[in-house]
């Protein structure tokens, strides 16, 4: 059979701005077909080049007409981790404090591949992927989830999933806690060892049949609500703000450089090796503010242009 050499995700992505909501529709820029490179999403790649059949489709969805397919790859034999499908960096990275990721799965059969969501990031000292934690639907109806770093702490969950029916999963990572939910139904309460940042995302399965959907990824958006970024990381003034935007820093560190994103990931603006920024010329509306410090450290927090 044909050998997987590796999935780009893990080797090697490139960096996109982050959405606060991916639903696939044409609206955000989205065509049906394949999906690798496609707002920043790439595919795993094989010995014989990037997979072709990870799409966006218009088979099925949970609202509006489109999803992304994680298909059954059939020129490739089953794998003993989930390893085909695609990926998505996130950037600025997700704060491990105050970061909220859902999204919708729906499969039509059991008994095939299991299909698993995880969040990695990437270590600033060796620039390695760990994966921060992953939740899978199982083949047998099981959903089971790692918690802690590099697939540790496995559990079961209490609840089951159904073929032909659309879940939604909810996922809350706080500085002390990661819980996970099912349709609003707590899953799983663990503490949050890691606390580590969130740099992307990975929708895999191991090949053993069948095909599922993604839609509605949310990033963040219980917590759309401006507001600095919590004790210990950047804290911006003023905000709201007209002219000129301050960013401290704790006082053993120092800021590199600082850029501005609008909510669906467009640069604005940067300035490099200084500690505010002028945003007089920005339309009045929320923006987000990414902070690098010295060490290659980044920081983000929201902030509303009068």
């Amino acid at each position: 059979m044909k050998k997987i050499y590796f999935i780009a995700a893990m080797v090697a992505c490139a960096t996109v701005s982050a959405q606060q909501t991916i639903t696939f529709e044409s609206s955000e820029g989205f065509s049906l077909g394949n999906i690798n490179n496609q707002n920043g999403w790439t595919v795993t790649e094989t010995s014989d080049g990037l997979l072709t059949n990870q799409i966006v489709t218009d088979e099925v969805s949970k609202s509006g007409t489109q999803s992304f397919k994680n298909a059954h790859v059939p020129q490739y034999s089953d794998q003993w981790f989930p390893i085909f499908g695609a990926e998505k960096s996130i950037s600025p990275p997700s704060d491990y404090q105050n970061t909220t990721i859902s999204y919708d799965f729906y499969s039509p059969s059991q008994l095939g591949s299991d299909f698993e969501f995880a969040l990695y990031s990437i270590n600033q000292a060796t620039q390695e992927y760990d994966i921060v934690l992953a939740l899978g639907f199982e083949n047998r109806g099981f959903i089971y989830i790692y918690p802690e770093l590099n697939f540790g702490g496995f559990s079961y969950a209490e609840q089951k999933w159904q073929t032909n029916t659309w879940y939604n999963v909810r996922i809350e990572i706080k500085e002390e806690t990661i819980r996970f939910f099912l349709d609003n139904e707590l899953m799983l309460d663990a503490p949050n060892n890691s606390k580590v940042n969130i740099n992307g995302m990975t929708l895999l399965h191991n090949n053993f049949g069948g095909d599922a959907y993604y839609d509605n990824i949310k990033i963040n958006e219980a917590n759309m609500a401006v507001a600095s970024v919590k004790k210990g990381k950047a804290s911006v003034y003023p905000n709201p703000v007209k002219d000129v935007l301050h960013v401290r820093l704790p006082a053993t560190e120092k800021v590199a450089a600082i850029a501005v994103y609008n909510l669906v990931g467009q640069k604005i603006s940067s300035v490099d090796s200084a500690g505010e920024i002028n945003v007089q010329n920005l339309k009045a509306g929320t923006y987000v503010l990414t902070v690098t410090d010295t060490k290659g450290v980044s920081y983000s927090s929201k902030f509303v242009k009068q």
